[in-house]
């Protein structure tokens, strides 16, 4: 299981890739990633598990390493898709059942209108710790519920 960033609405939401292949330079040793920092390096792919974590129709997953650059595209994104309906929430899980673990995840939501959502959200969001609570059975979900 693993650490999973998507983004849910009640409208078809648009697959997205790179233009061009980046290099990838992972170093373990020092513990960094190294894309090669283009804005446009990030993967929206569907999401078919959205089901499992909200009453939205569609989701895409958001693949990438956040920079400023990439939240701001991920705002026009969410701009796009809110002409189409009127919330698209913003998620940040561990993709789990939740048969394996005593008790549900505590949800921590966040409402805001799509004017008051920046880039700082994405990055607070992008940045949740899931397993940040006392009972290492219980993660933290995260959403950002932004409305027109």
């Amino acid at each position: 299981m693993s650490v999973c960033t998507f983004i849910a609405a009640d409208c078809p939401l648009k697959e997205a890739a790179p233009e061009k292949e980046y290099p990838l330079h992972i170093n373990i040793d020092e513990g960094t990633i190294e894309d090669g920092g283009a804005d446009d390096n990030y993967f929206l792919y569907r999401f078919r598990d959205v089901s499992s974590y909200t009453d939205k129709k569609y989701g895409v997953c958001l693949e990438w390493h956040y920079t400023e650059g990439r939240a701001k595209q991920i705002l026009e994104y969410v701009k796009a898709a809110l002409e189409q309906t009127n919330v698209v929430e913003l998620w940040h899980v561990w993709l789990m059942d939740y048969y394996e673990y005593d008790e549900r995840p505590i949800i921590q939501k966040r409402k805001l209108t799509f004017s008051q959502l920046s880039v700082n959200d994405i990055k607070e969001l992008n940045d949740a710790r899931i397993w940040n609570n006392a009972d290492c059975n219980r993660p933290s979900f995260y959403c950002l519920q932004v409305v027109r």
